[in-house]
């Protein structure tokens, strides 16, 4: 329930979408779509007798949300599962039966598919629920092998519907050099991954890659079914120039909404120098080491009308060390909280959560379809850990995550989230944190996304790794990454994306971008708001449409307003880092 200082994100299971490109897709990949099926024998429009009147012919941007809703209403079953994966290129459609095409289609190994029956929650003879099936696109979607699918249904005899699942799959062997340059350093990584190896849809990489703060060689394991069930399982082990790292964990996640319960085991332990910048230049390491270790239960207590609550119990142990800072130019060192940390205990959390999502497409990526929450979800987790466990000291911990999303026009998106967490040890308020953000999204005109997004960040008494940043590599793209540390921060951007029909090779499309930045922050030494640093910039924005990490790359010009020494005067951006 916990995490450690190192956040791994993971991939979050999205919602349903039923957006114009996936019925686009389908009907271009199924024999017979329900656009094309006769309204007679046992063809689609069987299903469609007694459909309300004025929805079926003009299918629409929910038709089949009224479809599989109408479906369940008139008490059908599933019957016959075809599963049908598609490759990576659709060779039938005009101008893609190329030769790269016919390489791609021949070095790729098809998703088995097997792999994609044992990610579907529901099964022959069960009722049709409209839920379940969207709950299973969205969990297929969350895939990285996976670059689209639908599921429909082919045919309805004596309310027996027959359903086909068509998965389109994702080029997922990735032999690549990756170069970066933001905020003046540049980033270099050679990677070998597969996202599906053989076609089973385990994933296993093998990368180096050199940062600002190290160089490092990873080895990971993923597997998103072990042995075809819903358990999930990870492995890294990393090499690290400055240490390593170790982290195992092994999870039943909820995969959908009604789901009972959830079961989860984590290790991680990690060495590593926390590098501390200042106006981009490193001035100091600190040499730390952390290792964790959890398990938690989580359960359903009940769930209604879009809206439901989870309880949460666990157990964790957390411990962290650091050695005496190494400067590594000649200022002061930093005033940081280094004493040692160790928290053994129970957990418990609640949440509260609703199942509102939307589709939509050109939000943070280019021609894929995307998925938010328009609902609530509210989590907080409380951790008791009494030194009779095996605590340094009797201290207890609170972390409170909460997120929602909104149409406000029509034609938009507003996200928001807030988070905060504290600590109480040996008799003190320790690593108090939060941050507040929120994004908005206005598409009114066609083929182009305005974006505005601002956040609010705090740190009190902070661990080491809880200390702010802004620059470079953190949104302020005019200036150098870790320009300025801080424990207070606001940072403001106002984007222009643009998708044009150009495409490159049948797999990437070409878009623009212009953007400005803006952000202050409070300064660690002496304590005192920095001024306010702006950039203007614009270039082009890449769209990946065949690859199974869904990237958009920029190769952008930013130049800094705030002139300040050291700070060039102009800042090449390369690579695909997208915030919001």
């Amino acid at each position: 329930m916990r995490t450690g200082l190192r956040h791994c994100p993971r991939r979050q299971a999205p919602a349903p979408s039923y957006g114009v490109f996936v019925i686009l897709m389908a009907a271009a990949l199924l024999p017979v779509s329900p656009v094309q099926a006769k309204t007679t024998g046992t063809g689609v429009g069987s299903c469609l007798a007694g459909f309300p009147p004025g929805v079926a012919p003009a299918l629409g941007r929910f038709y089949d949300a009224h479809l599989w809703s109408f479906l369940e209403s008139r008490h059908d079953r599933i019957g016959r599962i075809d599963v049908h994966v598609v490759n990576v290129f659709n060779r039938s459609r005009p101008g893609q039966d190329t030769w790269y095409a016919r390489a791609a289609d021949f070095i790729h190994a098809k998703t088995k598919a097997y792999v994609i029956r044992d990610m579907l929650l529901f099964k022959s003879g069960e009722p049709v629920l409209a839920r379940t099936i969207y709950e299973t696109e969205r969990n297929l979607r969350a895939l990285p092998f996976v670059r689209a699918v639908r599921i429909v249904p082919t045919s309805c005899v004596d309310q027996v519907v027959t359903v086909a699942v068509v998965e389109k799959d994702a080029w997922t062997l990735k032999l690549d050099f990756r170069f970066s340059h933001v905020g003046g350093a540049s980033e270099i990584r050679y990677k070998a991954l597969d996202t599906d190896i053989l076609g089973t849809g385990k994933t296993f990489s093998v990368s180096w890659q050199k940062t600002l703060q190290r160089t490092e060689t990873d080895y990971e394991y993923e597997d998103p079914a072990i042995f075809g069930s819903r358990w999930t399982g990870l492995a890294i082990d990393g090499t690290l120039s400055d240490g390593y790292l170790r982290e195992i964990t092994i999870a039943r996640p909820f995969y959908r909404d009604t789901d009972p319960w959830s079961m989860s085991f984590s290790g991680l332990s990690q060495k590593e120098d926390l590098d501390l910048y200042e106006g981009g230049v490193l001035t100091e390491s600190v040499p730390n080491q952390l290792n964790t270790a959890s398990v938690t239960y989580g359960h359903l207590v009940g769930f209604s009308d879009n809206t439901g609550e989870r309880l949460y119990l666990g157990w964790s142990r957390n411990s962290e060390t650091y050695e005496t800072p190494i400067a590594e130019a000649p200022v002061p060192l930093l005033p940081l909280d280094l004493l040692a940390r160790r928290t053994v205990g129970p957990t418990v959390g609640w949440q509260l959560f609703q199942d509102r999502y939307r589709s939509f497409e050109n939000i943070q990526l280019i021609d894929r379809v995307e998925d938010y929450d328009l609902g609530w979800n509210v989590m907080g987790t409380l951790g008791l850990d009494p030194s009779v466990f095996g605590s340094l000291g009797n201290s207890y911990s609170f972390n409170l995550d909460a997120s929602v999303g909104s149409r406000l026009l029509g034609h938009d998106l507003l996200l928001a989230s807030g988070s905060w967490q504290v600590r109480r040890q040996t008799g003190e308020w320790q690593n108090e944190s939060g941050q507040l953000a929120a994004t908005y999204y206005n598409q009114d005109l066609p083929e182009q996304t305005w974006v505005l997004h601002a956040a609010y960040a705090f740190t009190v008494r902070p661990d080491p790794l809880s200390l702010l940043y802004i620059g470079g590599i953190q949104g302020l793209r005019g200036y150098p990454n870790y320009f300025r540390l801080g424990t207070r921060m606001w940072t403001t951007t106002l984007e222009d994306r643009i998708v044009t029909p150009v495409m490159l090779f049948h797999s990437f499309v070409l878009g623009f971008v212009a953007y400005a930045d803006c952000a202050q922050i409070e300064e660690l030494t002496p304590a005192r708001w920095s001024r306010i640093y702006e950039d203007v910039g614009g270039g082009l924005r890449i769209g990946n449409l065949r690859s199974a990490y869904g990237q958009v790359y920029y190769l952008t010009m930013a130049f800094p307003l705030v002139r300040v020494p050291g700070v060039p005067a102009d800042e090449f951006i390369v690579g695909d880092i997208v915030h919001f």
